[in-house]
């Protein structure tokens, strides 16, 4: 002020008093005077009067708001792309010359004049940015960036908003909180349509703006809003000042969030320090108090004040809160109720912050470092619990409140793997509230999020306590989400599809356990609403694939769900192929295993699959058929005894010289060569390989292992071919591959339907026969049986290589029906039979024990089926002791009785039927003539 009163001591009084008169007759319109005169008068006494100061800047004001009502004005009717230019009126030269007075005032005595234009020029654009707000050429105060724009570019408000930069930029040093209380005030007055001058002053001096700014708050706030007892609610005209320096924040936030980040921790770190009682208990609050009224500050706590949270400093505000917390219960307890509000509107970084206070709750103690007191854990546990019963309101009235978003479960929903992989590496407290937190983020998120969490569960435990927190969770979500087991078993069956595969030996073995628990548990099911097992019926197709795994273990669980899950329930033909072909192979793999105990097992499964499989009377027929169509399938017959043949043309070049085939024809050219005899079979060769070599072949297995696979192959034939209303399970049936001579490996006689009899005794015969020229159930004449050698011979050498075809036979020997279907092969054998007894030279027919044996098997097998009667039907006792042509006639006799009593499909028929003496006149001769060796027989046969 010293220069505008020796300015004053230097003007005269009278042109002084000539000036007041003037600006008074201007400011009370007694003559007309122009807007310059009025305005130069008025400087004059603001430089030579400084006591009409007021007077003056008041008067200022109106020349300025006039100044920007004529630029609106020139907008609206021009309409110019630049505004700027256009807006040249007589005011300009006017505001030109204020402006320079105040700069001068400013740059000349900047601690007297600084803070009132300061205060001034604020006021003033407060006033016009609220006044010209709904002007039609003035943006909304949400545009920002438009609004400032436009300001910048109207020369009044232009030269107002420099003049407040230079009174900040001379106070910023000497007393900035002076002029930041005046741009507080003015944003409180006049937000939101003032923001805009706070941004272009925030951004003109960040670091100095954003420091004073929170200290002006957390001062403000000490006073007037620090001891509230309703804190989590309190209401912006509690504090009004916290609403201005969020919003003064915001606007900095774009361009100097960093500064802002360093400025809000320097507060926090300066509360650990202080002396001062009252800074150390009302720092904290006041940050969380301004991160709940921005979620750009509740970031940036979020990330950056959790970091500084170590365990010493939570000890450290542990203690300067304690007092606080002692004398102001309710203060306290509404902080806490804050904290619990600011969790749940986390948008960023969520899972840190859960992992912070599940971590001080629940600290592990490690050698050489600090862990949080007793208080601070129990503090944490209780803002744990706290925020699950706020998150279990939100998600189950979050409807009925019409408020529909959480940020915290919504954040959080990207993070469910990972803390689902949490709760399985956590116990006690900290598990049981993942538990719940993992629920309520499925039930925020629906069907899909809850089921990827309880398939990670399932794919992922390794232990019971860890798979026990999947049935907590699924009690807990079918409250809301009935179908989500549903949903989980189609994704657990996803994972295990091409190309996932993801884990199934531990997947498939946690089913497994879910599955057989809740068929121990019977309690459990009046609890949870669904089962796991009532969508596995729904969903066991899926697993088809898994029994081709390589891994035996794999296909083993495979097999024991399948076996719980059953497969019984009605099929498509396409499943039922590729279910049964599936488990046959199954079978014969585990036919080859040579631990016999591994092998009991995974048959004993494999036959309570095809027990219930076989409950369709069509699934019946396709699984005997690839069981029957294994046998001689090279990759499998050798389970059963067959030799592998080994025929290698390449070794067969090397090994052998050439020889002409002519040449070895033309040998056999004086003897006779009759069509589809032995001349004609034996003699042929491969054309550039020389003659054809005999086969050679090996049984890799050794004779017990061959006995148990067939014993094993019996017992599965045995319970696929009962009828279904037999399918109950019956232990007694069970094979035990290490007893050969338990009873309970007795095969019981089959009661097969007619249908079933049909399909085997075709399938049979189609696998042995080499076509379809001869296969009727009629016998021809002898006579015709040197036409059918080759044939005869083909039938023959597929039941030698092949022994275990004599033990299906056998199998379904008391079966009439199915013996009629195999009366070609029957008919082949018996042929091959009579034309090795015939041209045999040995004396005894036990002298060849294979086809000896194999007579014998083929008449009992004839005798029970019922198509040969007394007392043929024991001839097969006569074997043993007759010659080999005798073994010759006593086929011959057999023979020609099927000729005139060909195979009937009739049981009954067969009953009946009766053997005539002409059928047994040899038989009667043979036991004559060997009366010293078969007289204890003749009355067997002839009783008369």
């Amino acid at each position: 002020m010293a220069a505008a009163i020796e300015s004053t001591g230097r003007s005269s009084s009278e042109n002084i008093l000539n000036e007041v008169r003037k600006f008074l007759r201007g400011a009370s319109n007694e003559r007309p005077m122009g807007r310059e005169s009025h305005t130069k008068s008025a400087l004059f006494l603001l430089q030579t009067l400084p006591t009409a100061r007021f007077a003056v800047l008041e008067h200022l004001c109106s020349v300025f708001d006039e100044a920007v009502n004529e630029h609106l004005m020139q907008l609206m009717l021009n309409n110019s792309e630049n505004p700027v230019d256009e807006n040249r009126g007589h005011l300009d030269g006017v505001i030109q010359d204020a402006c320079g007075v105040l700069f001068n005032f400013i740059k000349t005595g900047p601690q007297a004049w600084a803070p009132i234009i300061s205060s001034w020029s604020l006021e003033l654009l407060g006033q016009i940015s609220q006044k010209y707000a709904s002007h039609r050429m003035v943006p909304h105060a949400n545009s920002l960036n438009e609004l400032l724009q436009l300001w910048m570019t109207c020369t009044p408000t232009k030269s107002l908003m420099e003049v407040a930069t230079e009174c900040f930029a001379a106070m910023i040093q000497g007393a900035p909180d002076s002029c930041v209380d005046a741009l507080l005030e003015a944003s409180v007055k006049y937000s939101p349509h003032f923001d805009w001058v706070v941004a272009h002053i925030g951004s003109c001096f960040p670091d100095t703006i954003i420091t004073r700014v929170l200290m002006c708050g957390l001062k403000d706030f000490c006073q007037n809003g620090g001891r509230s007892a309703d804190m989590e609610m309190m209401a912006e005209e509690r504090i009004p000042k916290m609403a201005s320096v969020v919003g003064i924040l915001g606007h900095l936030a774009s361009k100097h969030s960093p500064e802002i980040r360093a400025a809000l921790m320097k507060l926090f770190d300066d509360s650990l320090h202080t002396q001062s009682d009252t800074l150390k208990v009302t720092t904290v609050p006041f940050l969380l108090q301004l991160a709940s009224m921005s979620p750009m500050l509740l970031q940036i706590l979020t990330t950056d004040l959790i970091q500084a949270l170590t365990p010493s400093v939570l000890n450290k505000l542990s203690d300067q809160f304690a007092n606080w917390k002692e004398s102001s219960s309710h203060e306290y307890e509404s902080f806490l109720s804050l904290v619990i509000h600011l969790i749940t509107m986390i948008d960023v970084g969520s899972y840190q912050v859960l992992q912070f206070f599940l971590n001080i709750a629940q600290p592990q103690e490690k050698t050489g470092e600090e862990v949080p007191n007793k208080e601070v854990q129990e503090t944490c546990a209780v803002l744990l619990n706290r925020l699950v019963t706020e998150l279990q309101r939100a998600v189950f009235h979050r409807h009925r409140e019409g408020k529909s978003d959480v940020p915290l479960l919504a954040s959080l929903t990207p993070e469910a793997i990972h803390i689902t992989e949490m709760l399985l590496n956590s116990k006690g407290q900290k598990a049981e509230c993942l538990v719940k937190l993992l629920s309520f983020v499925g039930l925020y998120n629906g069907e899909d999020c809850t089921a990827e969490i309880l398939a990670y569960i399932i794919t992922e435990s390794r232990e019971w306590h860890q798979l026990k927190r999947f049935l907590e969770l699924q009690l807990v979500k079918e409250v809301r989400l009935g179908d989500i087991l549903g949903r989980t078993t189609s994704k657990l069956m996803a994972y295990l599809q091409p190309p996932i595969v993801y884990c199934p030996q531990r997947l498939l073995k946690n089913v497994l356990i879910l599955l057989q628990q809740e068929n121990k548990t019977e309690n459990n099911l009046k609890v949870i609403r669904s089962t796991l097992l009532f969508y596995m019926r729904e969903n066991w197709e899926s697993l088809i694939a898994l029994l081709s795994h390589t891994d035996l273990t794999v296909i083993m669980t495979t097999l024991k769900i399948l076996e719980i899950v059953g497969l019984s329930r009605p099929i498509s033909s396409v499943s039922a192929i590729r279910i049964s072909s599936a488990l046959v192979i199954v079978f014969f793999k585990s036919l080859e295993l040579t631990d016999a105990h591994k092998a009991q097992r995974s048959v004993r499964v494999c036959k309570q699959c095809l027990r219930q499989l076989c409950h369709h009377s069509f699934v019946q027929c396709i699984v005997l058929r690839f069981l029957l169509e294994g046998l001689t399938n090279r990759d499998t017959s050798f389970l059963f005894g067959a030799k592998k043949v080994i025929r290698d043309q390449t070794e067969r070049k090397d090994q052998y010289p050439k020889v002409s085939l002519l040449e070895e024809n033309s040998k056999h050219g004086t003897t006779l060569t009759l069509p589809r005899s032995q001349s004609s079979v034996f003699h042929a060769g491969i054309i550039g390989s020389g003659l054809r070599s005999r086969s050679s072949g090996t049984t890799p297995l050794v004779q017990g292992h061959v006995s148990r696979n067939k014993r094993c192959l019996l017992d599965i034939l045995h319970t696929c071919s009962r009828q279904n209303d037999n399918h109950n399970i019956d232990n007694n049936m069970e094979t035990d591959p290490s007893h050969s001579d338990s009873p309970k490996n007795k095969v019981r006689p089959l009661t097969l339907s007619g249908d079933l009899c049909r399909m085997i005794g075709s399938l049979i015969t189609e696998l042995t026969t080499p076509d379809v020229l001869y296969n009727n159930r009629f016998w021809p004449e002898e006579d015709s049986l040197r036409f059918t050698v080759e044939r005869d011979l083909y039938v023959w050498k597929v039941f030698d290589e092949n022994p275990v075809l004599w033990d299906v036979i056998e199998l379904y020997s008391g079966n009439s029906l199915a013996m009629c279907r195999c009366s070609p092969v029957l008919k082949s054998l018996v042929a091959a039979l009579m034309n090795h007894f015939e041209c045999s030279r040995l004396q005894e027919a036990c002298d060849t024990p294979k086809q000896n044996e194999s007579a014998c098997r083929l008449v009992n097998c004839l005798s029970r089926s019922l198509l040969l009667p007394d007392p043929l039907k024991y001839v097969s006792e006569l074997f043993p002791l007759v010659s080999s042509y005798e073994a010759y006639l006593l086929l011959l006799a057999v023979w020609k009785y099927m000729k005139e009593n060909p195979p009937t499909e009739d049981p009954e028929e067969a009953k009946r039927r009766v053997c005539e003496t002409r059928h047994t006149d040899i038989v009667r001769a043979i036991l004559h003539s060997n009366i010293d060796k078969m007289g204890h027989l003749f009355f067997r046969f002839f009783k008369e």
